[in-house]
């Protein structure tokens, strides 16, 4: 079960933690369509199902969202206390910086495209402001975690 770091032991209001249930949201929402498409789904795909190198990466996008979705969660649960504060730390703020590049390039080669990026173009316009959600998303949750940790660690000595 998920049990949220209470006000007390943190510092923080309980509102200072949306940021990571918000972001395990949105890796866990972002599964949905790679399982779709791993289940040989076509919508969004020009009605082609993926193949190749595209399924291979698909497949292993699946796991990494969980794990991320699980990163997200552990700033704000206690069993994240388990993760060493500078562990946790990084692997948040790497997932928002991949997210955040990932999402930031492909809005920027789709304008320098004139926005003919060909046949997936209509997916493209609807993912790559995903992962900049996804990568503000997981900076707010590192930041969020950040402050709130650095209070509890200092409360330790």
């Amino acid at each position: 079960m998920l049990m949220p770091a209470s006000p007390s032991s943190t510092g923080h209001s309980s509102a200072a933690v949306w940021p990571g249930y918000a972001a395990g949201a949105w890796a866990l929402l972002f599964t949905l369509p790679h399982v779709y498409w791993a289940l040989g789904g076509t919508l969004g795909l020009a009605g082609r199902s993926m193949t190749g190198t595209l399924l291979l990466v698909n497949l292993v996008a699946i796991p990494l969202l969980f794990l991320a979705a699980g990163v997200a969660l552990g700033t704000v649960t206690l069993w994240g206390r388990i993760i060493p504060r500078w562990m946790l730390l990084s692997a948040v703020w790497g997932v928002s910086l991949i997210l955040g590049a990932r999402g930031i390039g492909g809005l920027v080669q789709r304008g320098l495209s004139g926005g003919h990026d060909g046949s997936q173009s209509l997916l493209s316009l609807i993912a790559d402001p995903w992962f900049v959600l996804g990568g503000v998303l997981f900076g707010m949750a590192a930041a969020t975690y950040s402050r709130k940790s650095s209070v509890r660690e200092n409360r330790r000595t």
